[in-house]
């Protein structure tokens, strides 16, 4: 008899070995961590297709959706081709020609990719590859956020945040209408998705409601948690810390916060916040390997 898939994933990690049993977790989280950045593709084309169907036919709204569209799309794919992780050809001790012996071995090393690495750079266990002033890994835009891409990442959080608060307040006057349900009433216990989703199953509310609900609730946690992400990051920035020295209280620069919004900004920032092209990339020196800052 023909065994199920997962009745021969259950057997194999059944009688496999400690070693053999870490493997295929760690196989199984990188699976689902690999399906995060499809999620969020999905909720932006969803948020973005049935806002744009709610909104009235004119130039303007035409343009405010192509505007957030291009923004959000075009910071994602700069966030993901400006990956900050260090050359591993960096790795060789030829690069350093210039250091005395002692500063040499004040160099840290990474086993892992074989390379020295500078300050502030650390490895990241996702990626598998150190990550220049590694800030933390982000699932959802599927790499990590680092010295060279923080900048594309902010600003689509912020992108995100603004989209979706517009989001959010035309599905709720499209869902208060409809369905005559006001959120300050007594029906404002169906803004709530586990709830509603209930009352589903429980034959008291429409299967459309329910995906009306979703979106909402959807555009409603984005704004939340983008929201956060963009306060978070412009304190570390403004601080010229990463989420990592925040944590454990290092201050490794010192330099002013404007100075430090323009280090990750640039210096025309005004037009990277306006529309998203690639800045300019500094090459590292080898010789700063000692302290990056």
């Amino acid at each position: 008899m023909t065994q199920l898939p997962l009745c021969l994933c259950r057997n194999r990690f059944c009688q496999g070995g400690l070693e053999e049993k870490l493997a295929l977790v760690k196989k199984g989280v990188s699976f689902l961590t690999s399906l995060a950045p499809a999620a969020t593709f999905t909720i932006i084309v969803l948020l973005t297709y049935f806002t744009y169907q709610l909104m009235e036919y004119n130039v303007l709204s035409t343009c405010v959706v192509y505007f957030f569209s291009i923004e959000l799309f075009g910071n994602w794919i700069l966030f993901l081709y400006n990956k900050s992780f260090i050359d591993k050809s960096a790795g060789n001790s030829e690069l350093c020609s210039g250091l005395t012996h002692d500063a040499v071995r004040q160099l840290r090393y990474c086993p892992t990719c074989k390379i020295y690495k500078p300050e502030r750079s650390h490895h990241c266990s996702v990626c598998d590859r150190c990550v220049h002033q590694r800030d933390h890994h982000c699932f959802f835009l599927g790499t990590c956020v680092g010295g060279y891409n923080l900048c594309y990442f902010i600003l689509f959080c912020f992108y995100a945040c603004l989209g979706c608060m517009y989001a959010c307040g035309r599905l709720h006057g499209y869902y208060s209408a409809k369905y005559l349900r006001a959120f300050f009433s007594r029906e404002f216990i169906y803004y709530f998705y586990p709830v509603t989703l209930i009352f589903w199953l429980l034959g008291k509310a429409e299967l459309p409601e329910v995906g009306w609900v979703t979106l909402l609730y959807m555009s409603a946690a984005t704004v939340a948690f983008t929201a956060f992400c963009v306060c978070q990051q412009l304190v570390f920035l403004l601080h010229g810390q990463t989420a990592y020295e925040y944590n454990k209280g290092l201050l490794m620069v010192h330099r002013s916060a404007f100075n430090n919004f323009i280090h990750v900004f640039g210096r025309y920032w005004y037009l990277h916040i306006l529309f998203p092209f690639p800045r300019k990339r500094v090459p590292t020196d080898p010789r700063s390997f000692l302290k990056i800052v």
